[in-house]
């Protein structure tokens, strides 16, 4: 990482950027000379208001001898909350209050401020995190802050193996794929002493992520209680990734642990509960600490209702029901390096005289999908929109035709061949793993992700996901598309996918082949149903749509009642609405 760069505190208060003259903590690449000239949002420096710091460090500070750490202190919320609990009920901030910062600006600055609260110069350490540990710093009561967020993809060079490596001294494996804040969070529970308190702003994969799944482990192991606070108003609207308050207590205690939730409407129920100065925090739900802890059930699901959490978990153990990997294998379209080049308007093909041979009909955009089957007439329809096109697809060896070539050494002309991907492979004009899928799924969805029936046989960039049927499942494309359409799938795509910024739903592949959908034995109807939803989803809508699968698919298919069809559709309306609400400030809090 850069000497000019900062360990993303990847919420700062926006006081604290203005006392501290405005620092702007950044994230480059290890071999950048300078930092980029990125705005904050495109760096992540997001603001935490006071309250949620105040609040953290309220539970995780109880005592007077209580000595308090923040990991990665950026503009010293955290600390200045910290110093003033502490004089509150009786320590001494300049001899319990540490902190580390890897930004040396950042940290001559923000030191400064935070010796006026109290705090001893020599407790504020400028310094990589993963580069401190228990040899220079000793064990703390209670660690508060918020791990830097760096992606995987930019969390890279010295300070990833620094950081993986302190992860291992735990006995811990970190994925390649985990982002910066996993290993910082195992750190920082190895500098808690025993019997103490993490208070952290986490990103809310912890629930949902794959690669997260070793660190719930580690949390349960160590920890007699963790507690999730989450939020129907998101805490910091602006960004992308949605975040909750993890509460860790009780560190090796040898007590069996224990994980419990809460929904919160807003960051200002906080204060309702410090009010009442009472811990542990009621009105929590216990989780299935070994399901949740192994990565078998998601945190979203205990924001839905007791009935219909044990609905949905019957229909997910239940003969009537299977994961979509049971019929279909999901994966990404093919990659270009540059849609502009390789994706052509056949009138503009034709001109160019390039042979038939060498494309390739595609769709290009989710908004091109309606109804159940994607068909011919609908790729006209796209094509006008320009959501759709041919694919320039050009064999890997042999001469190519002279128009062909000319296209390409025009290509060549304006350095489409040094980008990423083109460069990356030989010959650079030839897009691999091109081939034509049985469905299209898109997987950004505002409102619910459409499975579409490949009717057109085109193919799809990587902007769709693309399904291949398994022939051994007796499915075809249209059958599946029919089985996507009821409310136990609306519902599983919201409990397997996971929400990102403006209220949209993003399901990854393997989230995808997760999401559940009906078994029905007679398969001979489905072909027929499939039609007649096709036409109702064009002419009546999605929601009529629904409600005709549901009748029957769910009723006459497995025999659900009309309350338990019910419960799945207002559950399903529960998680999307609350999805697509919280991409809403509420300017009171």
């Amino acid at each position: 990482m850069n000497s000019r760069s900062s360990q993303l505190n990847l919420f700062a208060t926006q006081e604290d950027l203005q006392s501290a003259g405005a620092v702007q903590c950044t994230v480059v690449n290890e071999a950048a000379d300078t930092a980029p000239q990125e705005s904050p949002k495109a760096l992540g420096a997001y603001y935490t208001g006071s309250q949620v710091a105040e609040f953290l460090v309220w539970w995780a500070v109880r005592h007077a001898s209580d000595t308090v750490l923040d990991p990665a202190f950026g503009g010293g919320v955290f600390l200045r909350a910290a110093c003033k609990r502490l004089r509150e009920i009786g320590g001494n901030p300049s001899t319990q209050v540490f902190g580390v910062e890897l930004d040396a600006a950042v940290h001559r600055r923000i030191g400064e401020k935070l010796h006026e609260d109290g705090v001893a110069p020599a407790n504020l350490l400028a310094s990589d995190f993963f580069a401190t540990g228990p040899e220079r710093l000793k064990p703390v009561d209670a660690i508060v802050g918020n791990p830097p967020f760096i992606r995987y993809q930019r969390f890279s060079g010295e300070m990833r193996r620094r950081a993986l490596a302190r992860a291992a001294e735990q006995g811990l494996k970190l994925s390649e794929l985990s982002s910066s804040w996993l290993p910082f969070l195992v750190h920082s529970v190895r500098l808690l002493r025993p019997s103490g308190r993490l208070a952290m702003v986490i990103p809310f994969e912890i629930g949902h992520a794959a690669y997260a799944v070793t660190v719930l482990r580690h949390l349960d192991r160590t920890f007699e209680s963790v507690t999730f606070l989450t939020f129907r108003k998101k805490l910091f609207p602006d960004l992308s990734q949605d975040t909750l308050l993890l509460l860790a207590e009780g560190k090796e205690s040898g007590s069996a642990g224990q994980f419990y939730i809460r929904d919160l409407t807003h960051a200002g129920a906080l204060a309702d509960i410090e009010a009442t100065n009472h811990r542990p925090i009621s009105g929590v739900r216990r989780l299935d600490r070994e399901r949740v802890a192994s990565g078998q059930q998601r945190l979203i699901e205990y924001l839905l209702p007791w009935k219909a959490r044990e609905l949905y978990a019957e229909m997910r153990n239940t003969d009537d029901t299977a994961a979509l990997g049971h019929f279909a294998d999901v994966g990404i379209g093919y990659v270009t390096g540059a849609n502009d080049f390789f994706h052509l308007d056949p009138g503009v093909a034709a001109g160019l005289d390039i042979p038939g041979e060498f494309l390739r009909a595609c769709v290009r955009r989710g908004r091109a999908l309606a109804g159940l089957r994607f068909t011919d007439a609908d790729w006209n329809s796209a094509l006008g929109r320009g959501d759709a096109g041919c694919l320039l697809h050009l064999p890997g060896a042999g001469r190519l035709p002279p128009a062909v070539a000319r296209y390409v050494a025009d290509g060549e002309s304006r350095g489409v061949h040094t980008t990423f991907k083109c460069r990356t492979r030989s010959p650079w004009y030839r897009v691999p793993h091109v081939y034509m899928p049985d469905a299209f799924l898109t997987y950004m969805s505002g409102d619910l992700p459409r499975l579409v029936a490949n009717g057109a046989r085109v193919v799809a960039p990587n902007t769709l996901h693309v399904l291949r049927l398994h022939r051994s499942s007796g499915l075809t494309s249209n059958m599946l598309s029919a089985l996507w359409q009821t409310s136990l799938t609306r519902l599983s795509v919201e409990i397997e996918g996971h929400a990102l910024g403006g209220g949209m739903l993003k399901l990854e592949p393997t989230e995808a082949e997760r999401v559940l959908v009906p078994i029905i034995a007679r398969k001979d109807t489905l072909e027929a149903l499939a039609v007649e939803l096709d036409q109702i989803a064009r002419s009546g809508g999605d929601e009529a749509c629904e409600e005709y699968a549901d009748r029957q698919l769910l009723r006459r298919g497995i025999g659900l009642s009309a309350a338990d069809v019910r419960l799945l559709r207002e559950s399903a309306v529960l998680l999307r609405q609350r999805r697509m609400s919280r991409s809403i400030l509420d300017e009171r809090y």
